[in-house]
């Protein structure tokens, strides 16, 4: 394996290791934030896998542009495009990160929290993974290191407070992104609604299509995109659905206030696996409405570039920068209008719930609890 001699300091004994996952303990351990040293510098972001299987955006969605294959590859040539290279990985199943590691280059660690002081920054990615997301980041936010998790940031808000207080108090950055949140036609249509905005339009109402069949994973874009364009004041949510995984269709509303003597508006995202789109948005107001069409082609790089890349740039820029590309209050927002809906779905039989009434301590239900086990934290 062909991996650069590490610039960063390492643990001096393999002590320290253990002390971090018995005691879960801040990590006093110094390391060097990655920073480059002119702007014709060729060194990489390095960052570290944390489960690279079996539902997880590592492979290939943001392993690809970060490691990308040698020759072609489904028809086209893959350039690496987002400055960093994974080099590390970590995964509950032992088989699925000597896979991972062999397709991509990558040396397997043995614990989760070993990639500490390691790399520059790691992401956490697999939703079947998604109930203990919290506990695998905490090392890593402990020691200070910017972690991209992938949606949703936690199953209960008090872990996603938890989570957040953390990324806080130690200063590390943290990133919880959706692709439709951060593609090129979500900026578009923000830069045309906050046009109308400027001009006095007042928000009455906004309706999107998100395809999916299954509403823990790929139905948070849509609930993501619009947090994006809308930065709305979920009141109270409800969604319908006949079951939370495998469905045909769903359907989910919001209420939303605004400041002032505005009224109330409504939200509607019709959530179906529908083949001809990967979803759209129209967002109204007293003065018109702006539109979009998420008309992404194929399985090739195209999609790669519209979808996938734009979080991958958001994480490189937040882990230059130090600067997180969204505010630790939106992430809690938009945690609880996820963790609402699904209260509303599991316990209210599709019902509004507001989500100020919404219990801290309630936990969405683990889509493989197969998966992992909370052993390893214990």
């Amino acid at each position: 394996m062909s991996n650069k001699t590490p610039r960063r300091s390492f643990f001096k004994t393999a002590a320290a290791g253990s002390a971090l996952l018995a005691s879960s303990s801040t990590v006093s351990a110094k390391r060097k934030k990655y920073s480059r040293k002119s702007p014709s510098s060729t060194e990489l972001i390095e960052i570290g896998v944390i489960t690279c299987g079996v539902y997880s955006h590592a492979d290939p969605a943001w392993g690809r542009p970060m490691n990308p294959p040698l020759g072609e590859e489904q028809g086209t040539i893959w350039p690496r495009t987002t400055g960093m290279v994974m080099t590390m990985v970590w995964d509950p199943d032992p088989k699925l990160a000597e896979e991972f590691a062999k397709k991509y280059d990558v040396k397997v660690v043995k614990n989760y929290y070993d990639m500490v002081d390691k790399v520059d920054a790691v992401m956490i990615s697999d939703f079947f993974c998604a109930r203990w997301f919290p506990q695998l980041a905490k090392p890593y936010l402990e020691a200070g290191m910017p972690v991209m998790i992938d949606r949703p940031l936690a199953l209960s808000l008090k872990e996603a407070r938890e989570t957040l207080e953390l990324s806080k108090k130690h200063n590390a950055p943290i990133i919880v992104p959706s692709s439709d949140e951060m593609m090129y036609e979500t900026v578009r249509l923000s830069y045309k609604l906050n046009k109308l905005l400027e001009n006095g339009a007042t928000i009455t109402g906004a309706m999107a299509l998100e395809k999916c069949n299954e509403y823990p994973a790929h139905g948070l874009h849509g609930i993501y995109k619009l947090h994006r364009l809308l930065n709305p004041d979920v009141v109270e949510a409800g969604l319908l659905a006949d079951k939370w995984w495998g469905f045909s269709s769903a359907f989910m509303t919001w209420r939303c206030a605004q400041e002032g003597k505005k009224p109330d508006y409504y939200v509607g995202i019709n959530m179906a696996n529908e083949r001809d789109t990967f979803g759209w948005a129209v967002i109204s107001t007293d003065q018109g409405r702006v539109a979009d069409y998420d008309d992404v082609p194929g399985e090739t790089f195209e999609i790669y570039k519209n979808l996938f890349i734009p979080p991958c740039l958001e994480f490189a820029k937040m882990i230059e920068s130090g600067k997180m590309p969204q505010t630790h209050d939106y992430i809690l927002k938009k945690t609880v209008t996820v963790l609402t809906g699904f209260y509303s779905h599991m316990e209210k039989n599709g019902e509004m719930v507001k989500c100020a009434d919404f219990p801290e301590d309630w936990m969405a239900p683990e889509i493989r609890p197969d998966r992992m086990n909370g052993e390893i934290f214990r």
